[in-house]
């Protein structure tokens, strides 16, 4: 777990906790190392699978996989109960990730831009980039390269604590740099103005986290759950406008997805691209991006020539 992110980790240990609280209503005692075997888990996930979505299961196997490979490293068994645990499918087709409909996407900036220059900033650079909240949150003054033309943020605190580059287009710049104006001392909030006060080097303020808070008149840096809290505001305040239905469970990871599709929309075909900008370790993860909704097959069916009342 040394490579894993803070959030993996906390995940994982609920995940031990659930499954040992599972054993003990399930057998009536607590479960001892002798009694970790094959079985048991299999068993546990078997019954996750009649309650939980196919993805929250694969979770709980992931992080038992770990622990079990933690514990046979450490001694506590001789071998790995969970080594041949099972990914399991999706039921019928693969689930394909829903981004926002214009509407959806104005109507949450309009309101982050009424919430302030920060919410802002946060949800535009999310929404152009695909970053995964915890990235966000991680970022500090040093990891953006701001400039008029172009510019990029180095991600530190990728999954596996993998670096990557990822450039900003001029609407995050532009977002950033209003942002960044007042607590830089620029001139005004122009991309020219912050770009020649940007801290970067051996500048103090490079190495702060560039998301900043108040408490009790101290900076101190926002955290992933302060963000999480800002974007379910503006998600509400959506709902109540109708720009959002009500109870849309809309978070930050469907801006990651919005970005995505509309990365692919625009240049089809780049797995490849798409998988360097968000961080995917394979393929295999950003395929499911490429793979087409329902509504989109039912209209290349209508279409065929096999089909006498198409249009």
């Amino acid at each position: 777990m040394n490579d894993a992110s803070p959030h993996t980790i906390r995940r994982y240990a609920t995940v031990v906790r659930d499954f040992l609280a599972w054993y003990v209503v399930e057998y009536g005692c607590s479960l001892s190392f002798d009694g970790l075997v094959p079985t048991v888990v299999i068993a546990y996930r078997n019954q996750l699978q009649t309650l939980r979505q196919p993805s929250t299961v694969n979770v709980h196997i992931s992080a038992l996989r770990t622990w079990g490979t933690w514990l046979e490293a450490e001694g506590y068994v001789a071998h790995n109960p969970t080594q041949r645990l099972k990914i399991v499918g999706h039921a019928g087709t693969a689930r394909i990730p829903h981004g926002l409909a214009d509407r959806a996407i104005n109507g949450l900036l309009a309101e982050a831009q009424r919430t302030g220059a920060r919410a802002y900033a946060i949800v535009m650079l999310l929404l152009q980039s695909g970053l995964r909240i915890g990235e966000c949150a991680a970022l500090y003054w040093g990891d953006i390269t701001l400039g008029e033309r172009s510019g990029d943020m180095l991600v530190r605190s990728g999954k596996g604590r993998k670096t990557r580059v990822v450039p900003l287009t001029l609407s995050a710049r532009q977002a950033l740099a209003t942002y960044a104006a007042p607590i830089l001392g620029a001139s005004s909030p122009s991309l020219k103005d912050v770009v020649a006060v940007w801290p970067h080097g051996s500048h103090a303020q490079a190495s702060r986290p560039i998301w900043q808070t108040r408490k009790r008149h101290v900076r101190a840096a926002l955290t992933d759950t302060a963000i999480r809290r800002i974007i379910a505001i503006l998600v509400r305040l959506c709902e109540a406008r109708g720009f959002l239905p009500p109870h849309s469970k809309v978070s930050a990871h469907t801006f990651r997805h919005t970005f995505a599709m509309a990365y692919l929309t625009a240049h089809p075909g780049d797995l490849a691209g798409l998988a360097t900008i968000l961080g995917h370790a394979t393929l295999d993860t950003t395929r499911i991006y490429a793979n087409p909704t329902t509504d989109q097959l039912r209209q290349r069916m209508e279409g065929l020539a096999l089909n006498a009342y198409g249009d």
